[in-house]
Parts: structure tokens; sequence; C-alpha cells
């Protein structure tokens, strides 16, 4: 069984900012940061 990611509160807000300027699809940061759609979304 794979060991479960944990994610740093500076990658979620690196993220999160990333999410909110518009300049990526939600598409392209899951790609770019390796999330599924359902991380980036919640």
């Amino acid at each position: 069984m794979a060991k479960r990611r944990r994610f740093t509160p500076e990658f979620n807000a690196e993220v999160v900012l990333e999410a909110l300027s518009g300049q990526s699809s939600q598409a392209e940061l899951c790609r770019k940061h390796n999330l599924s759609n359902v991380q980036l979304s919640k």
C-alpha cells in the first residue's frame, strides 16, 4: 500500500494562490503539481 502524501501549508497556499489568480486552468495545475482534481477542488 502506498504511503499517504503530506502537503505543507506553504505548498497548499502556493497552489491555492495559483488557482485563484486564474492564470492556469484547474487541469493544468493538477498536472503541474501531480494532484487529482478532487484534491485541488477541496
